[in-house]
């Protein structure tokens, strides 16, 4: 019984880090919408007529956050959603992997 409690468990955290990990990008750019305005317009601006929407701006964006610009602003409630951005999908696969490990030695 414990076995299996553990496996939907790592189950589930992964679940888990994976939906924090796709929801935070949204989270950091309110943030920078909000209080930083001059670096949010870097972000957003293409150096046409037309601001950056829709994919161009989820590209841009996950570009930035792969970048040591995050780290650059020094504001603590960005950076920790940074980091927990950064680290949530190494340990959903983690999880992940440990729950198929579980799966496959229970299986010989």
């Amino acid at each position: 019984m414990i076995p299996v409690v553990v496996y939907i468990g790592l189950l589930l955290i992964g679940l888990a880090c994976f939906i924090t990990h796709a929801v935070l990008p949204f989270r950091i750019a309110k943030h920078l919408r909000e209080d930083y305005p001059q670096h949010w317009r870097v972000i957003v601006d293409t150096g046409g007529a037309q601001a950056a929407h829709g994919p161009q701006l989820w590209l841009r964006m996950q570009s930035v956050l792969r970048s040591p610009a995050i780290a650059a602003i020094d504001d603590a409630a960005i950076t920790r959603l940074w980091r927990t951005w950064r680290y949530s999908q190494w340990l959903a696969w983690g999880c992940w992997l440990a729950a198929l490990a579980m799966q496959w030695h229970s299986r010989s």
